[in-house]
């Protein structure tokens, strides 16, 4: 039992996922929780938004980065997976050419 891996359909799940991240890199997630301090003024809610909009904007940044470390992962383990494909087969290449005792 094994697995096949298809460097190229990693490279294709690495550009979009790092589509994904281009487009979300830009977005403020935490700027509607800051909002609600003027939505609901005197209340805990209003207290609690500033921090928890800042703390939505921190992990959200942190998400981004790692999703696009991942994306990096993915192009590295196709150029991997293809070495290691091109190799073996090379390898075989060689191997058939041999000639055996006479």
């Amino acid at each position: 039992m094994g697995f096949q891996a298809v460097p190229e359909a990693l490279r294709t799940a690495r550009r979009h996922a790092a589509d994904a991240v281009g487009e979300l890199r830009g977005v403020d997630c935490g700027e509607p929780v800051h909002r609600l301090t003027a939505a609901m003024p005197g209340g805990a809610v209003a207290e609690a938004a500033p921090s928890m909009g800042e703390s939505w904007t921190t992990a959200f940044r942190s998400w981004c980065i790692d999703a696009e470390t991942q994306a990096e992962s993915l192009a590295t383990a196709a150029e991997r997976y293809q070495a290691t494909d091109e190799a073996g087969s090379s390898d075989l290449t060689s191997a058939g050419s041999l000639r055996g005792p006479r």
